[in-house]
């Protein structure tokens, strides 16, 4: 018969237990465009300037695009590797080869480094709708919608270029897609597409990916959902196609095969894997459970530039609804395991535990480790606000509360990010560096000392050193190591040690430093938090 695909799972019963689908409206929803605005203004106001300064993974991203661009090698001189050595244990590869076409176009920049971390940040926003709008139906998705748009980690997340934290827009395209290929399978083939990008951005996807493709596709399975197995296998392929490069990299580094260097793809051994940070001992462990639990009720790792203890990640108030969520998904996932009805709410609460037990395999699990869960989390969230709604007999008068609660709160949120908040990130990301290297590139000295709390990273990315330069001058105080320590390259040496000052040398110092150089006779120009001293002789 045409247009049937006898090679299916299919049965008409599970077909009648499934609601009906969302049909598009040619009518344009101003509280859905509202919401979208807000959400994309907040994230691009002041972009590339706040947060200030530069983190030393986002200089290190940088530079590998840079030179990629430039020279067509990475740092340690591998064409287009699959995963870089950097620090010598390694980072995640897609930031820089999607900040390439922008540093093509632009320059190497701040700004080009974070662009792809914001552009993926902004699509989440509308795609984060269209998932909740087919699963729990519009005025959810608006729920959803809006807290997305004000929530304090995702507006952090967009603003910096950490190379993992592409991977929640990454998994959330991914997981919409495969909910939309079990009414149509052929977006299965999309969903692997984008599963399978996000193997690049962070390593715990390497876990993750394939476990929701397993419980999901497995459910799918006993459920006896109609798909079609034509799609099913284009997409396994076209997953395993992206997974191939990452698989010979385990293999390369667990000494099973040499490592791969050719023009077109390299996969490189590293100096020292950090396979024990990711442990199915973990899955057994209290502590693991502790650790996770502990931020997902506080909404903070005390690490500044993924939260801030005032507002947590998704608001203080939001923990009793996300309570309230869960509880209500696993109600109706129950109902339907009961029924023997496919059900959407099942098929997110799935991938929510995938995603859950990955994190809980991390070892010193932090917000960024575990950013695969929080969009779920955010699930749970517009889920129990639009349950404890319903709950009331004046639904209006609750929507406002809450409205207004969440809007108090994100006002006063954007007052301490744009505000107090990067005098404190101007210290971590050694805000001032970037232009104390550059002037003192432009200056062209022969010799500069750089204080020892700027990281090698920075000044590469900042210098630009050229790539044969920096492999051939590069001495470190700790080879090999998981995480190196340059001690001198090019024209830079690295010091602590301010007893004896070479008078023949610039210095990038610490503003607070300026002082006892000055005192010494010399000249100082300052950057905000460090500066350039030059002796005035």
């Amino acid at each position: 018969m045409k247009g049937i695909n006898t090679k299916t799972f299919a049965n008409k019963k599970s077909n009648s237990c499934t609601k009906k689908l969302n049909i598009p409206s040619n009518d344009i929803d101003y509280k859905l465009v509202f919401i979208i605005f807000v959400g994309i203004l907040v994230r691009v106001l002041e972009f590339g300037n706040m947060p200030y300064g530069f983190n030393q993974d986002e200089a290190f991203a940088g530079y590998e695009a840079f030179s990629l661009l430039k020279y067509g090698v990475d740092s340690h001189g591998y064409p287009n590797p699959c995963y870089f050595v950097s620090w010598g244990s390694g980072m995640n590869v897609l930031e820089s080869y999607l900040a390439i076409p922008f540093m093509a176009l632009f320059g190497c920049s701040v700004i080009t480094l974070r662009l792809p971390q914001l552009i993926l940040a902004c699509i989440s926003i509308p795609v984060f709708y269209l998932l909740l709008k087919r699963v729990f139906g519009r005025t959810t998705a608006l729920w959803g919608t809006a807290i997305l748009a004000v929530c304090p980690w995702h507006i952090m997340l967009s603003r910096w270029g950490l190379e993992s934290n592409l991977a929640p827009s990454l998994l959330l395209i991914g997981l919409y897609f495969l909910l939309l290929g079990t009414d149509n399978s052929k977006f299965f083939v999309l969903s692997a597409v984008f599963y399978g990008i996000a193997l690049y951005s962070y390593a715990i996807t390497w876990v993750i990916v394939p476990l929701t493709i397993f419980l999901c596709g497995y459910y799918l399975l006993i459920i006896d959902r109609k798909i079609q197995i034509k799609y099913v296998l284009i997409a396994c392929f076209v997953l395993l196609l992206f997974a191939a490069p990452l698989i010979l990299f385990l293999l390369v580094n667990k000494n099973i095969i040499p490592e791969i260097v050719t023009p077109f793809l390299s996969v490189p051994k590293m100096l020292e894997m950090r396979a024990a940070e990711i442990s199915l001992k973990n899955l057994i462990s209290p502590n693991a459970y502790y650790n996770f639990f502990n931020i997902f009720i506080n909404q903070t790792d005390n690490l500044i530039w993924n939260s801030t203890d005032q507002f947590g990640m998704f608001y203080k108030i939001s923990l009793p609804f996300i309570f309230i969520g869960i509880a209500v998904l696993v109600t109706k996932a129950i109902k339907s395991i009961k029924d023997k009805c496919f059900s959407y709410d099942m098929f997110v609460l799935l991938a929510a535990i995938s995603s859950f037990l990955g994190c809980v395999a991390i070892s010193n699990l932090n917000i960024n480790k575990s950013n695969s869960f929080h969009f779920y989390t955010l699930i749970f969230l517009c889920v129990g606000i639009n349950q404890t709604v319903k709950l009331f007999s004046n639904p209006n008068l609750v929507k406002k509360a809450i409205v207004c609660a969440y809007t108090v709160m994100f006002v006063f949120f954007c007052s301490f990010y744009f505000g107090n908040y990067q005098n404190t990130i101007a210290s971590d990301f050694r805000y001032g560096v970037g232009e104390a290297i550059e002037y003192a590139k432009e200056q062209q000295f022969e010799l500069v000392y750089v204080d020892s709390s700027v990281y090698h990273s920075q000044v590469l990315f900042f210098d630009q050193t050229p790539n044969d330069v920096y492999r051939s001058t590069v001495k470190y105080n700790n080879y090999p190591s998981a995480y190196l320590n340059a001690k001198e390259f090019s024209n830079y040496v690295f010091t602590s040690n301010y007893s004896v000052l070479d008078k023949t040398g610039a210095y990038i110092i610490r503003s607070d430093m300026a002082n006892t150089f000055e005192s010494n006779g010399y000249n100082v120009k300052y950057f905000d938090n460090y500066a350039v001293a030059v002796y005035n002789g």
